[in-house]
């Protein structure tokens, strides 16, 4: 930095009269408008550029005394060029935006929605054709490189993706259909998150919305209805009153659903006796979720934000399997058993608090969080067998699940003349135990527990050069993982990890073209669940566990992003030297039974590819992306290395329709083909064919869907997993064809200023 700040002054030295060029940018609504291009000219010339900062200011320092105009433009607004007065006050610019009349619809840009910027696709929401599409939930689901559904969203050749909402973290996946598309600003999504992120956070979504106004109470409320074969209700509502800068906010979540599934598989395993079990396995289930949260935000000013918030979780879910089982042992029928399974877990309500405060002191910025997590989780099992060959028994199994989570995050910014700094610290404290029983004593009883910190300290800095970006950082993590048995400590299942974590990303914008080419390195670290030492019992021929001396994964990761006009690009290489996956192995005395757990394999190396195009024909918006996933990888089965290498293609067509009196319809088709992930071959493609209508009411604040899922019922996944000396064969069937019904209503409703970011995001999706 004190190098940028020395060239900074040489330069202004040998210029001498060089000058100071500002102002500041809002939109119609009289908001401040972020991430707006300025570019300075002589004449027609390119000079220099950058983007407005959130506060929708914008500062050149040292500006060569050639430039005798400013261009200020956005995507869905109207150009505009300004004359550069002498003292470079360009004062306040008001944003116009660009509409065009389609008899009774108006369509504020025709143009691609969706851009490249400083290595995030972003799409502006506002004044588009995705204003009018429902909730958050659909704005996601219809952007470039996403997919998902209810708050869990996967970003293509990024991972699962943590959503931000004008920088908080979104916890409750209810919230995104809370928050109406209408409301939406713009979207960015980043496949490669820089050093303040968890070091195993794949990507981040961050959604802006428009500034709030008014005071008063204000409403939502929601309801879902789903029928497949049996039936299911999502219901949400938010109370909020806000007055001045105190914003009081009140949220609950109700659901309850029923579903049935069917699974089928074959499992060989070779060896001295060759062993094939057949099963079946329908099972049905049921869950009840009751959740609350309840908290405050308050403003001072437009430079400092406080709050807090609590909230409290209920969950039941009861599940009962029927096994259809035979066993056979050199081609002679050994065993054969008509099972049942009741399973009830419970959890104890489950606590989580934040909070926050930011604040801006000139240039300087902070942004602090603290969380604390407490969940509990029951879960009893009985299973009744009933063997036509051997004798009958019944197995009963007890595990309780808790855990402990506290989180801090602190994160300092300066901005610069031409980007910011930033440095920070992140220190997550997690104590995470399993206790199981079986009072049978077919499996051991015991009680592993997991006591893990992690300190990591981390900087970023961002810089402009004209059109060019470049961001670079650097996290280091410090992990000390002790493992018990029984509250013994064992220093051989006991970890501690020391990890330089570096990403950089350099990027060019200009017109309609711009490119993104990003590195990083992620740690990915694994669930507590998959470190539980404790078996588990499904059937008499299947029991699960986890690896107490499973290692975090880590990946090296480049990723190449362009666009250009309505077409998008992605294209990326991960280099994993110890990939985590899932295998069957003998259990231990008894090779008849298979153990589900997970180790670590060999190298994996995987090429993904993505392209995208999104055009706009008035009230008709396509998007239509291909994308290929290629592997290179090997398992060791049946004694020598069996290869994993056909590519995946997939195809995602949706078509948008927004007709006259606040109408509308979507028809979408997504198709999966055949081909290896991991250690596993998928067998045949898979497709989904939706349908959607939709209708508003009440001056927009009613909105009722209709929606047809899975139409065709195309979604079964077959697969075949190898490992050692197993095979698996499986045909899985979630009865995923549905219709649903939702109706949501607004009033008065405006979007949370709640600030709080959140801490130890990387910790929480281990839980």
């Amino acid at each position: 930095m004190r190098g940028i700040i020395f060239i900074t002054f040489f330069v202004s030295t040998l210029v001498g009269m060089a000058r100071t060029i500002t102002g500041f940018v809002k939109d119609e609504e009289n908001n401040p408008a972020e991430f707006v291009n300025v570019v300075l000219l002589e004449d027609s010339v390119f000079i220099d550029g950058r983007a407005t900062d959130k506060s929708g200011a914008f500062i050149f320092e040292n500006a060569a005394v050639e430039v005798n105009r400013a261009k200020i433009s956005m995507v869905g607004y109207e150009d505009i060029v300004l004359t550069v007065p002498a003292d470079g006050n360009l004062g306040t610019i008001v944003l116009r935006p660009a509409a065009v009349a389609l008899g009774e619809v108006t369509v504020n840009h025709l143009f691609p929605t969706t851009r490249l910027k400083d290595g995030a696709f972003v799409t502006r929401v506002e004044n588009s054709i995705l204003a009018t599409s429902g909730s958050a939930n659909e704005v996601l689901s219809q952007l470039p490189m996403v997919n998902g559904d209810n708050g869990k969203f996967h970003v293509f050749g990024g991972g699962d993706a943590i959503i931000y909402v004008n920088n908080r973290q979104v916890r409750d996946p209810n919230e995104m259909s809370q928050l109406s598309s209408s409301d939406i600003k713009e979207v960015r999504v980043i496949a490669s998150p820089g050093a303040q992120y968890g070091s195993n956070v794949g990507a981040v979504i961050k959604i802006i919305t428009k500034k709030p106004a008014g005071d008063g109470f204000s409403i939502n409320a929601s309801t879902r209805q789903k029928y497949n074969k049996w039936y299911a209700s999502d219901n949400d509502f938010g109370l909020k009153y806000r007055t001045g800068g105190l914003e009081v906010f009140l949220n609950g979540y109700v659901n309850y659903s029923k579903s049935h599934s069917t699974e089928d598989y074959d499992q060989t395993t070779y060896g001295p006796v060759f062993i094939e079990e057949k099963s079946s396995n329908p099972s049905y289930s049921t869950s009840k979720n009751i959740a609350g949260k309840l908290g405050f935000n308050y403003l001072i000013g437009n430079n400092h934000s406080f709050g807090a918030y609590y909230q409290h979780v209920y969950n039941d879910f009861h599940v009962s399997r029927h096994y259809l089982d035979e066993i056979f042992e050199n081609g002679t029928l050994t065993e054969s058993s008509n099972s049942y399974k009741k399973g009830q877990s419970k959890g104890k309500p489950n606590h989580n608090a934040n909070i926050y405060y930011t604040g801006s002191f000139g240039k300087f910025s902070i942004d602090a969080d603290a969380d604390y997590i407490w969940n509990k989780n029951r879960n009893e099992n009985h299973t009744y067998e009933r063997n036509l060959i051997g004798n009958d028994r019944e197995v009963s199994t007890l595990s309780t699940f808790r855990a402990r989570l506290f989180a801090q995050k602190t994160i300092l910014s300066y901005y610069l003349p031409k980007g910011n700094f930033s440095i920070g610290e992140e220190y997550t404290d997690s104590r995470v135990s399993t206790e199981f029983h079986n009072p049978q004593n077919i499996i051991s009883s015991d009680l592993t527990e997991v006591k893990e910190s992690n300190l990591g300290v981390f900087a970023q800095i961002f810089h402009k050069l004209g059109p060019v970006r470049l961001s670079a950082g650097l996290r280091y993590e410090h992990v000390v993982s002790d493992y018990y048995l029984n509250n013994l400590f064992e220093a051989g299942q006991s970890r501690t990890y020391n990890n330089l974590i570096p990403s950089l990303s350099l990027s060019y914008n200009r017109d309609d073209l711009a490119l993104s080419l990003s590195y990083r390195r992620m740690i990915d670290r694994p669930r507590y669940s998959m470190l539980s030492g404790s078996y588990d019992y499904v059937s008499s021929i299947s029991y699960t566990r986890g690896n107490p001396t499973l290692r975090p994964a880590t990946l090296d990761d480049v990723t190449l992003q362009a666009s250009w006009k309505f077409l998008l690009f992605l294209a990326g290489y991960t280099y994993c030297p110890n990939a985590m996956i899932q295998v069957n192995e003998p259990y231990p005395g008894d090779p008849r039974i298979s153990v589900f757990t997970n180790i670590n394999g060999r190298r994996r190396d995987v090429l993904f590819l993505s392209v995208n195009a999104s055009p706009t024909f008035g009230i008709y918006r396509l998007s239509l992306t291909a994308q290929l996933i290629k592997q290179w990888y090997r398992v060791d089965f049946l004694g020598g290395p069996k290869a994993f290498n056909t590519p995946q293609f997939i195809i995602n067509w949706r078509n948008i329709f927004t007709f006259p009196h606040d109408w509308g319809a979507e028809v979408a088709f997504w198709c999966r083909g055949a081909g290896d992930s991991m250690n596993v071959k998928y067998t045949r493609a898979r497709t989904e064919f939706d349908i959607q209508i939709y209708k508003k009411f009440l001056n927009k604040s009613l909105i009722v869907y209709l929606v047809g899922v899975d139409i065709f019922n195309g979604m079964p996944r077959h697969y075949e997993l190898y490992s050692g000396n197993i095979k698996m064969q499986s045909d899985l069937d979630n009865f995923t064809r549905s219709i649903r019904l939702t109706v949501r209503y607004n009033f008065n409703f405006t979007k949370s200023r709640y600030m709080g970011r959140g801490a130890g995001q990387s910790e929480k999706q281990r839980l």
